[in-house]
């Protein structure tokens, strides 16, 4: 089969290969998807350059997170979801871009029959997270002004639009005129070029000082001191995303800004899993239940139904663009999600 491969670490344009590769084999609880869409994620650019990730994986391997496709075969205690349209999060996140992947069956679910398959690849990440975030997280609620960081990435998005269908006032901000519009045209109350102003100010001048009560921080770096000064007392900051951090995440912060703000910091981890192997638990590794990840699916199902939100491609390539594809998301080129077609 074909599958967007990393050869070396370095940067996509670099590194990255289509290469024929054997067809993975699913083991007890997992399922085999024949890959019909593959959505790239900043996840995958890291991983293409050895930077930190909480899988490591020394190179050749292939690349690919969430994907839309039909499970054609199944290991034990998983041959119930054969022959079922799917989306799902390959095993350990690696593998998607490719004709046919590897799930285990935690994070894979039923397709929305109302999406075609590369708008359903770019459904499952970016809504089961920012809902996990606003909704069970932040308890978003109507009224309430939610600032969304990153606003026109595939989780902005999203999390404008989840923002809107709770009924808050939602605030984003952007580094573009094309990208403002998308935000305005997805429903923004508000939207703040960061690269002509300073958004923390823009924020608290829109709420008459009070600040957001919930602030989605899908950029984090120095995105994240600013964010702090901007919420409202009482509010909730969501460290969602990391693309700005050049630890991925796991750059230290001055926990004092959160006390003399009267603030909470609320974690999200946007991934169901049942069993947590020993040591990632003892590393801080604690994700929801898949159960809890039906309920939410199931909720963003009956949105979708109502027509209140709706995955935004931005466009669609094939597998032998997918690495130019990944180099424009690296230079902040992309605009909502980019799905790799392979069907």
């Amino acid at each position: 089969m074909r599958a967007l491969q990393v050869t070396q670490h370095g940067n996509p344009l670099d590194v990255l290969s289509v290469n024929d590769v054997d067809v993975p084999v699913a083991g007890p609880g997992e399922v085999l998807i024949k890959v019909s869409a593959a959505a790239l994620n900043f996840n995958d650019i890291l991983r293409a350059q050895g930077g930190l990730v909480s899988v490591p994986k020394p190179p050749p391997f292939t690349l690919g997170m969430d994907v839309c496709g039909v499970v054609t075969d199944a290991g034990a205690g998983a041959e119930s979801w054969i022959g079922k349209r799917v989306v799902g999060v390959s095993k350990d996140a690696f593998g998607g871009i490719a004709e046919y992947t590897t799930a285990p069956t935690a994070g894979v679910f039923e397709a929305p029959g109302s999406l075609d398959d590369p708008t359903a690849a770019a459904f499952l990440l970016p809504f089961h997270t920012t809902y996990l975030a606003l909704v069970v997280r932040a308890d978003l609620k109507e009224g309430e002004t939610l600032l969304v960081i990153s606003g026109a990435s595939g989780l902005g998005t999203a999390a404008i639009q989840l923002g809107k269908a709770l009924g808050a006032r939602v605030i984003a901000t952007v580094s573009s005129p094309e990208k403002a519009d998308l935000c305005r045209r997805l429903g923004a109350d508000l939207v703040i070029d960061h690269t002509a102003e300073d958004f923390a100010e823009a924020t608290l001048q829109a709420t008459g000082d009070v600040g957001a009560d919930v602030v989605c921080d899908l950029a984090g770096g120095d995105f994240v001191g600013r964010s702090w000064t901007c919420v409202a007392r009482g509010g909730r900051y969501l460290p969602v995303g990391f693309t700005d951090d050049d630890q991925n995440g796991m750059t230290g912060r001055p926990l004092r800004m959160a006390s003399i703000g009267n603030f909470s910091i609320v974690g999200v981890l946007g991934a169901w899993v049942d069993q947590v192997d020993p040591g990632m638990r003892r590393f801080g590794f604690n994700p929801y239940t898949r159960a809890e990840g039906d309920q939410v699916h199931a909720a963003l199902g009956a949105l979708l139904t109502s027509g209140s939100i709706a995955p935004h491609v931005g466009r669609v390539v094939a597998l032998d663009e997918a690495a130019a594809a990944l180099d424009d998301h690296l230079q902040r080129r992309s605009i909502g999600r980019t799905v790799v077609r392979l069907d």
